[in-house]
């Protein structure tokens, strides 16, 4: 039976446990965007990235699916940030239903060219692995150091599973460090796709570095175009430019398919085939082994290698919504999850192929009135920070009046 939560400590609580921990989607003019959530504080209020330029929208529609149970959150937007996309949200109510699907699924009969998942591996065993870094991988960093040296005499190669807060605030912009010169602050910035400038000097205040340097460039190095790893930087008397951008983006390219190549990541050796995709999710078949009681539980991010077709090839991310134990193997179903343009694009390509054009692509309806909403005066607590883990992003406009 449907019901609407507007207790603070309800709320609190699907924020918490739910909207901070599991993949979210926005919706964006009836159609379903991923979103991500980059922090939580006092329980009400949530830091996001979302996708798009902003239309000055007071409320936005994040939601989410959990133990067949459909989770749709309404939210004020109370601050926003017009250059990197983030936004402020304070959780005004949420509407508890069964999950249904409501995207076209594309069922693979027998016969029909099968859709290939290989190399799955769990998010998070990805970052912890980088606590044990073995001889084998210190070599490969130590080549690839030696290299960039000969270009780049004051650079240097970060892989941990630690984040220090020049990684941590890459990964917050989903954006690389590219400093042309630190000193202009009005042009000292290399444009809108790095993290901003103001955020940078911000970073210099709580790691300095040596006054002769003017320039920076840092770079992730990501498990395939996804999991940070750690990065690539590279200090500059002399301004930097975007040759030598271009040049250092394959330095951390080249860092993350050698150590990927080694086989120092525990990647699963299964060949699995899924029995049906959306432009949401996918379902398939794995067998029972050491590495599946490790790596498969509900809630848990895998990364993984898809074969659509023998054009259509790439790397997806997903989180595990459901498993069910069949006569012989366990049957996982996922829900795709801040995927990469790239993959975004090839995964549309091949349900437009079998459903046709834009079918199976709007979001879930919107059935929780504005009107009903508790006021947002006396309902929301004190503003703070958002997170201690988080740098200021720079906000503008005023807080929420309470």
């Amino acid at each position: 039976m449907d019901r609407t939560v507007k207790e603070t400590e309800a709320l609190t609580k699907i924020l918490q446990t739910l909207f901070a921990r599991l993949p979210v989607s926005v919706e964006i003019k009836g159609r379903s965007y991923p979103a991500k959530i980059v922090g939580i504080k006092d329980g009400l209020y949530l830091l996001a990235s979302l996708p798009g330029k902003s239309d000055g929208e007071k409320t936005r529609i994040l939601f989410l699916t959990h133990n067949n149970h459909f989770f749709h959150g309404v939210f004020t937007v109370v601050q926003r940030n017009e250059g990197n996309a983030l936004e402020l949200l304070r959780i005004q109510a949420v509407k508890v239903s069964e999950a249904k699907r409501a995207q076209g699924r594309v069922d693979l009969e027998n016969g029909r060219e099968p859709i290939i998942l290989t190399n799955i591996i769990n998010q998070l065993h990805l970052r912890r692995s980088l606590g044990f870094i073995d001889k084998i991988v210190e070599t490969i960093l130590q080549k690839h150091s030696k290299k960039m040296k000969e270009t780049y005499p004051e650079s240097l190669i970060y892989f941990s599973d630690r984040m220090d807060n020049r990684l941590r605030i890459m990964y917050n912009f989903e954006q690389s460090i590219f400093v042309t010169n630190r000193l202009e602050r009005s042009s000292g910035g290399a444009g809108q796709n790095f993290v901003p400038i103001e955020e940078y000097l911000k970073l210099l205040a709580l790691n300095k570095i040596e006054s002769r340097f003017i320039s920076e460039i840092s770079v992730l190095i990501r498990y395939k175009n996804y999991t940070p790893l750690g990065y690539v930087q590279v200090l500059s008397e002399k301004p930097l430019d975007t040759e030598d951008y271009n040049k250092i983006t394959l330095f951390a390219a080249a860092v993350s398919r050698d150590v990927i190549a080694s086989g120092f990541f525990q990647e699963s050796k299964e060949r699995c085939i899924a029995e049906d995709i959306s432009r949401s999710g996918l379902g398939f078949f794995h067998a029972q082994s050491i590495f599946f009681s490790r790596s498969f539980a509900v809630g848990e991010i895998l990364l993984f290698d898809l074969q659509l077709n023998q054009e259509l090839r790439g790397t997806y991310r997903a989180a595990i919504r459901n498993i069910t134990n069949t006569d012989k193997m366990f049957r996982i179903g996922l829900q795709f999850f801040n995927l990469n343009s790239k993959e975004e694009e090839m995964l549309n390509q091949f349900v437009d192929s079998r459903l046709g054009p834009g079918e199976g692509s709007q979001a879930p309806e919107s059935t929780v009135q504005e009107s009903s909403l508790p006021s947002e005066a006396g309902s929301a607590p004190e503003m703070e920070t958002v997170s201690e883990d988080i740098p200021d992003m720079g906000f503008e406009g005023e807080e929420e009046s309470v």
